[in-house]
């Protein structure tokens, strides 16, 4: 099967409708349940029980991941992939598990994110840092 390098449109515009479509359906309905219970005064500071903001923020953070990890790993391609006809690939042979992991760990925060990305426009594969240090790659079909 003959593949080449995804370009840099084609993979924005898959992680964009993958973000689009976690923020509507998870992000949304759980940071409204943040919205609700963040103080209104300074001094209720004071009294705020920063465990449930933590949690929730930790589990918006591992629901967003593991959509990443489980369909990259089951079928080597998001929803965003899927319609753009791109997939992950191992350099090596079979894409394990641990592979997928660690190169979707930095979309946990934005900051490690764009660390990550400003890679993929220094590699002769466009890959990010975390595709280089897992020896994956994401082509699509040519």
């Amino acid at each position: 099967m003959a593949y080449s390098i995804v370009s840099h449109w084609k993979r924005f515009a898959s992680f964009l409708i993958d973000s689009i479509l976690l923020n509507v359906i998870i992000t949304k309905p759980l940071s409204s349940i943040l919205e609700n219970n963040i103080p209104q005064k300074i001094t209720d500071l004071l009294t705020f029980d920063f465990k449930n903001l933590f949690l929730i923020t930790l589990l918006i953070s591992l629901i967003n991941l593991s959509y990443w990890v489980i369909l990259e790993y089951k079928i080597q391609q998001t929803i965003g992939g899927l319609i753009f006809n791109i997939y992950v690939k191992s350099q090596n042979n079979k894409l394990t598990f641990s592979q997928i992991f660690i190169r979707n760990l930095t979309k946990i925060s934005s900051i490690l994110l764009i660390i990550d990305v400003i890679s993929i426009f220094t590699s002769k594969k466009r890959q990010r840092f975390t595709e280089r240090f897992t020896k994956t790659i994401t082509i699509e079909n040519g």
